[in-house]
């Protein structure tokens, strides 16, 4: 990405957002035009967008140390999901997650008494 934006003009198609870290470590915003020049550049139509679906069924592979995190099934592929307590869900047990744009979650977390 940094050959990418070097080949482009600083202040016209993106610029440094100062702060008090070391210039080099400034954050880079790209400008609308830049934005533009660059989706043209490299040949990104704008309706190519795929979002993935609301809600995904799985299967709970494993747990892992960090009892935030489940190892789940989808779609027969293993992924990472984000969880609020991982103790409360048992292996091959059916949980529904969603992409929250960065990452998996997982959708409803099972209850107990006097829990949440």
């Amino acid at each position: 990405m940094k050959e990418i934006r070097s080949s482009y003009e600083e202040g016209k198609h993106w610029l440094r957002l100062e702060s008090k870290k070391p210039r080099h470590l400034w954050e880079v915003q790209w400008t609308d035009e830049g934005v533009q020049e660059l989706v043209n550049n490299l040949g990104i139509k704008s309706d190519e967008k795929i979002e993935p679906p609301a809600e995904v069924h799985g299967i709970v592979v494993a747990k892992c140390k960090n009892i935030r995190i489940l190892k789940v099934l989808i779609d027969g592929s293993q992924h990472n999901v984000i969880c609020r307590d991982s103790t409360k869900f048992g292996i091959g047990m059916d949980v529904y997650i969603k992409w929250d744009g960065i990452r998996w979650c997982v959708v409803r977390h099972p209850r107990f008494k006097g829990k949440y």
